[in-house]
């Protein structure tokens, strides 16, 4: 549960910070096209970074696993972490996981209820088909609107002239498939539907899409001001459907970007920004500063009961029949060092890091002792944190050898780092 709630928190810190920066970089300027690239980018790179883990060191992790024995793969360890000081209290919070599911699901049965009323307009709707495109001629008031290769609209409501200008907004709609970003960020509300920064998100890619089929209705011959006197009719007038207020909130700002204008050489400046801001977002939240050591396998399915079999004497190994296990396997082991190490307030103070290399024997009870530093950090008390850790780490279900439990020896680096 607690990497579930990491994954949620620096997810939406990501698309967080992407978003930001698109509102006060990229929000006002006619780069539709660019600016829809990168939201959903914003999208994908909050979705999948959390889950990459870059190297930029330069020390090879076959050197490494050499001059070690057993190589456990890093655990990093931040100063002031989400993880460290928010993580354990949510994923422990019995309230959270029960709003949590309680919204899931009722955005998830929004959904589904908005398929179950497309299906129901459908039924009622006498259809045609102009270009590709499938139109449905529905009774009532409400604004035109678009869901993939199908069209919307009360034929009955508009003039020729307004109907021509509906159905070529309308048909820029279809033909950029802006349905399939209004679907993927509904599938991403389900997830996140506590994060401020996915709503807002939606808000500004709706009304990106909303420029965009402007811009097609302009280019296509109609005069600016005739076109807007249509938008004007749809916002105050009697065509407005009261529970569609997408066009009455964005209205004035798309009047603006009709006429709004840029120096080519700015918008590049820009455009340049916004391709170095995911970049450097990436770079920040995957990449670590040094090389992970090879994780080593540490499950196995042969091990049998402590009570049946001999203990043999304090011969210590390195790699027997039966390697030891630790409870929950490699992940766990990240999870208890991750959870327990608190990295030390002169070393933040003096802005000191470094990745301390704990070596350290499983014993043949199962217990970890010996626990030592094979190689410092640097900062004596980096040192100390983590062979604190270490030494009161759970016991392990000792390694065999020749069918009798055996001392097995290990080494685990743990990476302090002030900022993440």
């Amino acid at each position: 549960m607690e990497t579930f709630i990491a994954y949620l928190i620096e997810s939406a810190l990501i698309l967080g910070i992407l978003t930001l920066f698109y509102k006060s970089f990229l929000h006002n300027e006619t780069l539709f096209k660019f600016n829809r690239f990168y939201l959903l980018m914003s999208v994908v790179l909050a979705t999948v970074v959390p889950f990459l883990s870059f190297s930029l060191g330069t020390t090879s992790a076959g050197v490494e696993a050499d001059n070690f024995s057993n190589l456990l793969g890093t655990v990093n360890v931040y100063a002031n972490n989400v993880r460290e000081l928010i993580v354990p209290v949510v994923a422990k919070s019995n309230m959270f996981k029960l709003l949590y599911v309680l919204g899931a699901v009722a955005l998830l049965c929004r959904l589904l209820w908005g398929f179950i009323r497309l299906g129901g307009l459908s039924k009622k709707a006498s259809w045609t088909k102009e270009n590709g495109v499938r139109v449905a001629n529905l009774p009532g008031r409400f604004n035109p609107f678009s869901f993939f290769q199908i069209i919307f609209v009360n034929q009955t409501l508009y003039s020729s002239s307004d109907l021509e200008k509906i159905m070529i907004h309308e048909k820029a709609h279809v033909r950029l498939k802006h349905s399939v970003d209004v679907i993927l960020f509904e599938l991403l509300l389900i997830v996140q539907w506590f994060n401020p920064f996915v709503w807002f998100t939606k808000f500004l890619l709706k009304e990106l899409h909303e420029f965009q089929a402007d811009k097609t209705v302009l280019k296509s011959g109609m005069h600016v001001g005739e076109y807007k006197l249509l938008l004007l009719n749809q916002v105050t007038g009697a065509r407005l459907f009261p529970v569609n207020n997408l066009n009455q909130s964005i209205t004035k700002k798309r009047f603006k970007m009709m006429t709004n204008k840029t120096l080519k050489n700015i918008l590049l400046i820009k455009s340049i920004m916004a391709v170095a801001m995911l970049v450097c977002i990436t770079a920040f939240f995957a990449c670590t500063n040094s090389d992970e050591g090879p994780e080593f396998d540490m499950t196995n399915s042969g091990q049998s009961d402590v009570e049946q079999v001999d203990i043999l004497d304090d011969t210590t190994f390195k790699i027997v029949e039966v390697m030891p296990q630790y409870p929950g396997g490699d992940l766990g082991l990240r999870e208890y060092i991750a959870s327990n190490v608190r990295y030390p307030e002169d070393a933040q103070k003096q802005g000191k890091e470094g990745r301390a290399y704990v070596l350290f024997v499983v014993g043949n009870d199962g217990k970890v002792k010996d626990a030592k530093i094979a190689r410092s950090a640097g900062f004596a008390s980096i040192d100390e944190e983590a062979v604190r850790v270490v030494s009161a780490m759970p016991d392990w279900k000792p390694g065999m050898q020749g069918g009798k439990y055996v001392n097995v020896e290990f080494t685990v680096p743990i990476n302090f780092v002030l900022r993440k």
